[in-house]
């Protein structure tokens, strides 16, 4: 671990923006040189988050499409979302399988976290695999536009081609490839 006197240092947060969903500050930050960043932006994210690879028995992988209006496009991603206060990050991750795609897990297993923007943001998620036991209709219908199963093929070349964009989707599917027994 780092000693604390070789770290960024925080000297003063002006606070731009405060929501329980985001939060955007600025920081006067001094560097191990001595050198001030007199506008570090920084961005917090209150919650932590979860995202979920959805297996079935042929090693599919299941996909949403997701309406997602900052970029202005559908999107092919896996379930995921914000851990909801009071609750553990596997019932955050069931509760999230559940209303996007209407499955019921069973094997839900840890892959890790990790936090996609560490040199502005805290966001931080926890990635989890499971086998699908039960599959129901969506219930969030105003963010998924619809879900479907793609073959090993069909998602290595959604991951090849660009077809998602998502770093939410495409670190978990990558652990899960590997680390998913």
């Amino acid at each position: 671990m780092f000693e604390a006197e070789k770290m960024p240092k925080r000297l003063e947060r002006t606070t731009i923006y405060e929501s329980d969903f985001v939060c955007l500050y600025t920081d006067k930050v001094e560097l191990p040189s001595g050198y001030i960043i007199e506008n570090y932006h920084q961005i917090h994210y209150p919650k932590k988050a979860v995202s979920i690879v959805i297996f079935d028995e042929e090693e599919n992988i299941l996909f949403i499409q997701n309406r997602r209006y900052t970029v202005g496009r559908l999107e092919w991603e896996i379930p995921a979302g914000r851990i909801e206060e009071g609750e553990s990050i596997e019932e955050a991750a069931r509760r999230e399988a559940m209303e996007e795609t209407g499955c019921e897990l069973s094997d839900l297993k840890y892959l890790c976290e990790y936090n996609p923007a560490n040199g502005m943001s805290d966001s931080l998620v926890h990635c989890f695999a499971a086998k699908v036991v039960k599959e129901g209709s969506i219930k969030d219908i105003d963010e998924i536009s619809s879900k479907r199963w793609f073959s090993k093929e069909e998602y290595m070349d959604l991951l090849m081609n660009n077809g998602t964009r998502d770093g939410v989707t495409i670190l978990p599917i990558l652990y899960a490839l590997q680390f998913y027994k």
